[in-house]
C-alpha cells in the first residue's frame, strides 16, 4: 500500500505551487554551477522521500540509473580535458574534466526528475484547472473535459472488450486478437462520437456561450501566500543576481575550477527546501495546539 504523507505546501494557492516549481526547475535546469545543482538534487531528494516515503524508493532506482547512463555517456563521447586519466580500448582518451561534466550532467538531469516527480504530486488536475482557467476560461473548460473523457474512454475500451470476449470467446489467434482490437476500437470510437454530441446538445440546452459567464475558484489568496511568496521572490532574485554576475560559475574545460559563495548556497538551500520548512512549521504549531488541550 502507497504510504501517504500529509503535505501543508500542497494546500497554499497553486499560483504559490506553481511559482516555486519555475524557480527551482529554471535554476536547476538552465545552469550548471555545481554546488548549486548538488542543493537542487538534494533538497528534491528529501522532499521526495517527504512526499512518498518508502514508496519513493521505486522512483528512486529508476533515478539511479539515469544518473550512471548520464555520467558515463559523456566520457564516451566528450575527450576535452586537460588531466588524462586513461585510454579506452578503441584508444580515445578519457580526461577527469569528462567524468566531472558527465556526473554534474547526471546530477542536474535526476534533480530535475526528482522535481518532477514531486510536482506530479502537489499540482493536481484541479490546480491547474484553477490556474489556467483564470487566463484561458475557454481552455481551462477543454482541460476539464479531456481529463474527464480519458478515464471514460479507457473504461469503455474494457467494456467493449470484455462484451466482444462473451460474444466471441477467447481468441486463439494472432490474427483474431488484431481483428477483435479493430472491432472494439471501431466501437469505442463511434460510441465517442456520439457522447461528444450529446456533451454538445446537452451544454447547448444549458446556455453555454450565451452572454457572460461567471466563474468559481476554490482557491483564495490568503496572507500566508503573500508570505510565502515575498520569500520565494527573494531567494530567487538573489540567486539568479549571483549567478548573472558571475559570483557563482563552474569552468569545466580545459580545467575543472569552482567559484561559489556559501551566502549564495544557503539562499539556493532555503529556497529548495521552502515546502520542507512549511511542513516543519506546520508539524510545530500542530504540536503546540494540541499541548493547549
Amino acid at each position: 500500500m502507497e504510504e501517504r504523507r500529509v503535505d501543508e505546501f500542497s494546500e497554499f494557492h497553486p499560483v504559490i505551487n506553481i511559482i516555486f516549481y519555475i524557480a527551482v526547475l529554471g535554476l536547476t535546469m538552465f545552469q550548471m554551477q555545481a554546488g548549486l545543482i548538488i542543493v537542487s538534487f538534494l533538497s528534491a531528494l528529501i522532499y521526495h522521500f517527504y512526499l512518498k516515503g518508502r514508496a519513493g524508493l521505486k522512483y528512486l532506482g529508476m533515478i539511479v540509473g539515469v544518473f550512471l547512463v548520464t555520467a558515463l555517456i559523456n566520457p564516451l563521447f566528450s575527450h576535452k580535458g586537460a588531466t588524462l586519466l586513461f585510454y579506452l580500448s578503441s584508444g580515445n582518451p578519457v580526461t577527469m574534466e569528462s567524468l566531472i561534466y558527465g556526473g554534474s550532467l547526471a546530477v542536474m538531469v535526476c534533480g530535475t526528475l526528482l522535481w518532477f516527480s514531486s510536482l506530479n504530486a502537489i499540482i493536481t488536475e484541479d490546480k491547474l484547472i484553477e490556474i489556467v482557467g483564470r487566463i484561458f476560461p475557454h481552455f481551462a473548460l477543454l482541460l476539464s473535459m479531456i481529463f474527464r473523457f480519458v478515464p471514460k474512454y479507457t473504461r469503455q475500451i474494457k467494456k467493449n472488450h470484455f462484451a466482444q470476449k462473451a460474444l466471441y470467446g477467447k481468441d486463439q489467434r494472432f490474427r483474431d486478437k488484431i481483428k477483435t482490437g479493430f472491432r472494439v476500437f471501431s466501437i469505442t470510437t463511434t460510441w465517442a462520437l456520439e457522447n461528444s454530441v450529446d456533451t454538445a446538445d446537452s451544454m447547448r440546452a444549458r446556455g453555454y456561450g450565451m452572454g457572460k459567464r461567471s466563474t468559481f475558484h476554490n482557491y483564495h489568496f490568503q496572507c500566508r501566500d503573500y508570505v510565502v511568496l515575498l520569500w520565494i521572490l527573494m531567494w530567487t532574485t538573489i540567486v539568479f543576481i549571483e549567478k548573472v554576475s558571475g559570483r557563482v560559475e563552474t569552468i569545466y574545460y580545459p580545467f575543472y575550477v569552482v567559484k561559489g559563495e556559501l551566502f549564495t548556497y544557503g539562499a539556493y538551500c532555503l529556497l529548495c527546501l521552502t515546502p520542507i520548512f512549511i511542513n516543519i512549521e506546520e508539524a510545530f504549531r500542530w504540536h503546540r495546539l494540541q499541548s493547549k488541550i
